[in-house]
């Protein structure tokens, strides 16, 4: 009997300890912890920099740049997070990133390219969303809302595009130089951006496009482009803006 009650004893003292195991490898696991976190402070933050910027992606435009560029150019944090095996080194690589494009982007860039828009056109994507600004040397003079007829030459183009992808939808945007304006018909330039924006839209709704997708805005000259300190820059900033987003499925 009492050497029954030695081995319980023994055994359950064994039980009880059980405890240290889990014990030491937790701590095991915060020292790994703690070195990786001294070693990456320790990282140095040019060679940091340096290995950053020597990722490339594609602009808007299709030059490659820095991501650095990239990032401050979007109003972005600079230092993108990196994981950790690029970070340390261990996975180096200058490949050059490059951007999903839908389909629709790639024929509204062909659309660009096959014309004579390349030099008033500025194509880029900002998250899914496609932006197309045409400059006003094609579409407005200064101080009127009444479509040029080579706006009309492109907008026909557009539609038809449009017309090809109804699963998107159109902001349109209108913008104006800074030159004041004050008439009956255009009190100030909110009137006569709004009003640009509008005939767009209605030219479209005349060449087939169904209105519910589309919707117009007029921005006066808040939103300038480049400084309005010649013709050219203002053409530049008379300019209409198309926004497409693709609809949600629900």
């Amino acid at each position: 009997m009492e050497g029954n009650t030695l081995l319980e004893q023994f055994e359950s003292d064994d039980n009880q300890n059980t405890w240290i195991v889990t014990f030491a490898d937790m701590m095991t696991l915060i020292l790994v912890f703690f070195i990786l976190l001294y070693t990456l402070s320790n990282y140095e933050d040019e060679a940091f920099r340096a290995q950053i910027a020597s990722i490339n992606v594609l602009d808007g435009e299709g030059s490659q740049i820095s991501i650095i560029d990239y990032a401050s150019r979007q109003g972005r944090d600079p230092e993108p997070l990196r994981v950790v095996e690029d970070m340390l080194g261990l996975n180096p690589s200058p490949s050059v990133i490059q951007p999903i494009r839908p389909k629709v982007y790639a024929e509204l860039e062909s659309l660009v390219d096959n014309t004579d828009l390349s030099d008033s056109v500025t194509l880029d994507m900002v998250g899914d969303q496609i932006n197309l600004k045409i400059d006003g040397r094609y579409l407005f003079d200064s101080g009127v809302a009444e479509l040029k007829d080579s706006a009309r030459v492109i907008f026909n183009n557009l539609a038809q595009l449009f017309r090809e992808h109804p699963d998107y939808r159109i902001a349109i945007r209108g913008h104006t130089d800074d030159l004041s304006i004050e008439t009956e018909r255009f009190p100030s330039n909110w009137e006569l951006s709004a009003i640009r924006a509008t005939t767009v839209l209605r030219y479209f709704i005349q060449q087939g496009l169904d209105p519910e997708r589309m919707t117009a805005t007029g921005y006066a000259d808040f939103i300038p482009l480049v400084p309005n300190d010649s013709p050219e820059n203002r053409a530049t900033n008379r300019r209409v803006e198309f926004v497409l987003a693709k609809e949600k499925e629900d």
